[in-house]
């Protein structure tokens, strides 16, 4: 139960709005769409749209205290359906708040109605090959959530409102609607610059608060100061339309709030306040009254954290204080907090925030899986998955070290604590993993699967050179040993062994292609697919071929799984939550293109079934902890 009293308008006025008074979004009843489309097939590339959406995940997950599986963040959507989807399961699903944000090109076909674009969308063929703009309103408008934000940063945006004949386009009542630009201007990507115009005028308003304002930022607060930013950095300027007062409704903690003897705000429930508002430090909290709930007075403190977004951490001499009565009390109750796991129930979790930074093992040289392009920056699958562990676990991306681990070094580096977890094509039941699980003194554990694939062979041989070769026993007669080569500790090296194959050993898949007298490299498909493309090469005619063919070898199934320290259910259960979260957009951005192109065949993705992630193990370890 919170307050009924409203926080003032910014204009100093009361605020008549029936949102108003209800604090932040309410964390399990909120799902947030971000969309970046950058890379297109036919349209000109938009890449700042990826940091875009990056940067706001981590924003607004950490403002509203999110879960990670409530923030669906898709990148280069390759069909309408995709974008379609991720919209619709999200309003579907969305009970306080829904928040569906676009970046890309905003298109108009020949009859004059607005659409997105997506990877696949051609300039003549809007209306087939882009998403019609009213398949997205009407996702939203079918959605139960008391509030609906949309943000749409592309050309056209304000097309949106409705025009003309048609418009009541959008007027749906608690709908907030902030477009980029009027329904005749184009929306700016400026040409070395990290974020799209529009976009990164939005998020410097985000971070920065605004003087002078109350503690919570509304949407019309934070619409005139970027309006006024824009303006003055000669770009274009936003447009809004708003149903039923969300204009006044809390968005944001101001990040410039500063008390000055004002009227406290509305009492927000810990669930609902971000991790600033709950760590003690700072603006005190209200006091207790007749409004606020027992459970509120519990006292907290901050884990000690560098990266300034404390995390709360309830004291634990209180909860002795008040004793196992009470907390069965409070759970048959529905004690939100008291039966909710986090990352600062963890020691392990709180030990690593210790350190500023995450460190995650993975493979340097996996083109689509995992693969550094250039110094410190890394690209693939793997990482993409990587980035959603570290947000679940309360790193946002510029907190995660990526650390390059080699097969036979995973378990070894993950023991000795150089590395937090691994996310590197370790396959969760093969030889190395049993072994790590048995460990005497730093056993591991492994979450997943997150991925399956299937053992394959590249050979480097002409068309029917390569369809000569059907199987091992074929390569094992044609190949001696010193063309026959897999990664040292890996699941491939224990099948050649189990068939009898003389083989060699190198570090990484990578050394063993690069080495001229190899030619055949044993290991999983979708790791060979990328390595097939890595080594594209032309004819001295021009014409473009492939250096090798992958065969594949058996019904054998590899399933990967992410490598962690044994004894922590909250580390694993925050693992396990994540794994499925952008899943099909990953594989897609990642792998689709590049595996349909370098397999030999027609490739589809793999059926996984994500693992269940138990909450009960979690919550026993937590309350552990506590008493």
């Amino acid at each position: 139960m919170t307050s009924t009293k409203r926080p003032p308008a910014p204009d100093g006025g009361e605020s008549t709005s029936p949102l108003a008074g209800t604090g932040l979004p309410d964390p399990s009843g909120t799902r947030i769409v971000l969309i970046g489309a950058g890379r297109f097939n036919e349209l000109h590339q938009l890449p700042a749209t990826r940091r875009n959406v990056e940067d706001l995940a981590d924003l607004i997950t950490a403002a509203w205290n999110l879960p990670v599986a409530n923030c669906t963040v898709l990148r280069d959507p390759a069909s309408p359906r995709d974008l379609s989807r991720a919209v619709e399961e999200a309003a579907k699903e969305a009970t306080d708040t829904l928040l569906v944000y676009y970046a890309g090109h905003g298109l108009i076909d020949w009859s004059g109605h607005f659409h997105l674009a997506v990877r696949s969308s051609e300039r003549e063929s809007v209306h087939d090959t882009a998403v019609p703009y009213a398949w997205v309103k009407e996702h939203i408008e079918k959605s139960r959530a008391e509030r609906r934000i949309v943000i749409l940063d592309c050309c056209y945006a304000a097309r949106a409102f409705g025009l003309q004949s048609d418009s009541a386009l959008f007027e749906v009542a608690g709908t907030y609607v902030l477009a980029a630009a009027s329904e005749t201007a184009t929306a700016v990507s400026p040409p070395g610059e990290e974020f799209t115009a529009f976009t990164g005028a939005l998020l410097t308003v985000l971070r920065n608060g605004i003087p002078c304002l109350p503690r919570y930022l509304d949407l019309d607060s934070i619409f005139r100061r970027l309006s006024k930013e824009l303006t003055l950095r000669n770009r274009p300027r936003p447009s809004k339309q708003c149903r039923d007062h969300l204009d006044r409704a809390p968005f944001i903690k101001n990040a410039a709030y500063a008390p000055s003897g004002d009227a406290p705000p509305p009492a927000v429930p810990a669930q609902q306040r971000p991790p600033s508002e709950t760590s003690g430090t700072g603006t005190p909290p209200p006091s207790r009254t007749s409004a606020t709930p027992r459970a509120d007075a519990v006292s907290r403190r901050t884990a000690n954290i560098p990266d300034g977004n404390p995390i709360p951490v309830m004291q634990r001499k209180a909860v002795r204080l008040v004793g196992l009565p009470a907390a069965a009390l409070a759970l048959l109750l529905g004690g939100y907090s008291v039966f909710s796991v986090s990352p600062e129930d963890s020691p392990q979790i709180r030990q690593i925030h210790g350190k500023d930074t995450i460190r995650v093992g993975v493979k340097a040289d996996q083109p689509g899986l995992a693969r550094e392009t250039t110094p410190g920056q890394w690209q693939g699958f793997e990482i993409d998955l990587a980035y959603n562990i570290a947000a679940s676990l309360g790193f946002p991306r510029h907190k995660v070290d990526f650390q390059a681990v080699e097969t036979k070094d995973r378990d070894r580096l993950l023991q000795n604590g150089v590395v937090d977890f691994v996310v590197a094509t370790w396959t969760m039941d093969g030889s190395q993993a049993t072994k790590a699980r048995k460990h005497t003194s730093a056993p591991l554990d492994f979450v997943g699967p997150y991925f399956k694939t299937s053992l394959s062979a590249l050979v480097w041989e002409t068309e029917e050179g390569a369809a000569a070769v059907e199987g091992i026993d074929d390569i094992g007669r044609t190949y001696d040993r010193d063309r026959i080569c897999t990664a040292t500790g890996s699941t491939s090296e224990g099948y050649l062994k189990k068939k009898d194959i003389d083989h060699t050993t190198k570090a990484s898949y990578q050394q063993c292609w690069d080495d001229k007298k190899v030619h055949v490299v044993i290991t999983d498909e979708i790791i060979l697919a990328g390595l097939n493309q890595v080594n594209d090469y032309r004819t001295e005619e021009g014409e473009e071929v492939r250096k090798g063919h992958v065969i594949r070898l058996a019904d054998t199934v590899e399933s990967y799984g992410v490598g962690i320290l044994a004894g922590d259910p909250i580390f694993e259960y925050l693992t396990c939550r994540a794994i499925p979260k952008d899943w099909k957009s990953n594989v897609s951005t990642n792998l689709e293109k590049m595996a349909t192109k370098h397999l030999d065949r027609e490739w589809t993705r793999p059926t996984v079934k994500f693992p269940e992630c138990g909450r009960l193990d979690a919550w026993k370890y937590k309350m552990r902890n506590f008493f």
